[in-house]
């Protein structure tokens, strides 16, 4: 016979481990939604499946994701949030900011959890990175913020950088929040920043093609197009035999001389963090939106010796990473 007792303490059990027990009767679904392909992903879903199997969730026993992902079409962004939205999963992992407005703009109660956005209060999703309000919450990767860190990396290959040719999506918020940065920091480094809109793949091949003087180096702001033909653009810069940067390690794997950025892989494994408070019944606008603690300078020194330049010792000695 079940005393009163009894039966008080195996509640306050399904209290203290709600997750586990309500996984035994069916899966927790996560919704994920991202602006660019799925080869682009792949690598921070596999960081955020890391994260989870470290805090106890094993996926296909535990939760599946449903993913859709926009191709870098930015018309698609908006139906497939509402596609996602109507399933009504229990908690939506995304990316940066096309996807996150996109999925805000559809729900205001499925809570959110974003691993690399750009600028969460700049944008208006996020009232305070202490307290986000509202339904969406995660990790940044003070993209802005690094822009003086990227010119200072190009001009120790290039000492006398005068010009940087620019290439960013105008129509992608992140994208937009990373070239106020560079033009910040370009103004105080005394260095002229040309920047180059790119709003079609079409647009690539034009950039280059329509360049009367070739720049002193390139910076490229990773955004949900650029990032699914980074080796197209990356092949384009290596032929003018310049310099470039980008913001995620994924353009440096794709050929691109540099990348210096927050470890995206770390911060979805991070978003593990989140998810699972949020299944445990947290609320995501009381949730502090953290910053990256790990940066990575990642060289491509096969790309260096293509182009004939040498990468000084100073610079090879501090990368976290050097693709030979």
């Amino acid at each position: 016979m079940i005393t009163r007792r009894r039966f008080a303490l195996a509640g306050a059990a399904l209290v203290a481990f709600p997750p586990m027990l309500r996984a035994q009767r069916r899966l927790w679904r996560i919704g994920y939604h991202s602006a660019s392909s799925a080869e682009t992903n792949a690598g921070w879903l596999d960081a955020f499946r890391s994260g989870m199997a470290e805090l106890g969730w094993s996926e296909a026993k535990h939760y599946v994701i449903d993913a859709r992902y926009a191709e870098g079409d930015s018309s698609r962004e908006a139906r497939l949030a509402a596609e996602l939205v109507a399933t009504e999963p229990d908690v939506i992992l995304t990316t940066a900011e096309a996807s996150i407005l996109a999925l805000i703009r559809i729900t205001k109660t499925i809570p959110i959890v974003f691993g690399i956005a750009a600028d969460p209060v700049g944008n208006g999703y996020a009232a305070s990175l202490q307290r986000p309000g509202g339904n969406a919450t995660g990790l940044t990767t003070l993209g802005p913020d690094l822009a003086a860190k990227r010119l200072q990396l190009l001009k120790e290959i290039t000492p006398h950088l005068s010009e940087v040719a620019s290439l960013f999506e105008p129509l992608d918020a992140a994208a937009v929040s990373g070239i106020k940065g560079y033009e910040a920091a370009a103004s105080h480094a005394n260095v002229r920043l040309r920047p180059i809109e790119i709003r079609r793949v079409s647009d690539i091949d034009a950039a280059f093609k329509a360049q009367k003087v070739t720049p002193d180096a390139y910076l490229i702001v990773a955004g949900r197009m650029l990032n699914i033909h980074r080796r197209t653009v990356s092949e384009r810069v290596l032929k003018t035999r310049r310099p470039a940067i980008s913001s995620s390690v994924i353009w440096a794997e794709a050929g691109l001389l540099m990348t210096y950025a927050a470890s995206s892989a770390t911060n979805f494994k991070r978003a593990a963090v989140y998810v699972d408070k949020i299944l445990k019944g947290a609320k995501p606008g009381e949730l502090a939106i953290e910053q990256p603690t790990k940066f990575d300078l990642v060289i491509n020194a096969r790309t260096a010796k293509e182009m004939g330049l040498a990468i000084p010792q100073s610079l090879r000695v501090r990368a976290d990473r050097v693709i030979e």
